[in-house]
């Protein structure tokens, strides 16, 4: 079958100790058990949470008795592509949401992934109204990505659009970046999690396949 001629963009922020993550969740830690030098072989221990970096939410992570990771059929975690510009937007509505048609995923840009790494990253960032969730389960959609922490926005605990997204068999991918890197079509999305047994969340390597030679 030969190798990929097209495009590759890489749409996932690198894992690292010490990283920013979600207030409150545990860090990452990388820690060499083994080089080279010593032993012959490098092995490294990683400690992570399943919502590190750029991940997966399945919907064991905020509906009792929801389906974890390794339970998700992998053809709803990759799908041609859409990309919704929604910059500007403190709250991205049903309005701002037009142009979704053949896609199997909607990827809102905000271009709040800039802010990654710094302290207020966490802090202030976009959300989507319940009417926005609303459209969006509506949408004959697989999964929906974000370049930004979460869809509920700083400081909700109830997290209602997480509930109506993968109450409606969605799938969400947060903390993307690069979107300004693809073209507004024309694309297939990947975002494939760890076949975590149970997890109700997973790291995903996320990335678009632009056509080929």
């Amino acid at each position: 079958m030969g190798v990929w001629r097209g495009a590759v963009v890489d749409l996932s922020h690198p894992m690292r100790g010490g990283m920013p993550v979600w207030p409150g969740d545990p860090g990452v830690c990388m820690e060499t058990r083994a080089t080279v030098e010593a032993q012959g072989f490098r092995v490294q221990r990683l400690e992570l949470n399943g919502h590190a970096g750029t991940h997966l939410d399945a919907p064991a992570h905020v509906l009792s008795g929801g389906a974890g990771v390794e339970s998700l059929p992998l053809g709803r975690c990759l799908g041609p592509g859409v990309v919704l510009d929604v910059r500007g937007r403190e709250v991205v509505e049903a309005g701002d949401l037009d142009g979704m048609e053949g896609a199997a995923f909607a990827l809102l840009r905000s271009g709040h992934d800039r802010h990654w790494g710094a302290a207020g990253y966490y802090e202030a960032f976009p959300r989507l109204s319940p009417g926005a969730a609303e459209r969006l389960a509506s949408a004959g959609l697989a999964g929906v990505g974000l370049d930004w922490p979460s869809p509920d926005g700083p400081g909700s605990g109830e997290l209602p659009v997480h509930k109506i997204l993968l109450d409606a068999g969605l799938v969400l991918v947060e903390n993307l970046r690069g979107l300004e890197q693809l073209p507004e079509r024309g694309f297939l999305f990947l975002g494939l999690p760890l076949a975590l047994a149970g997890g109700d969340g997973s790291p995903v390597r996320a990335c678009a396949l632009l056509g080929s030679d």
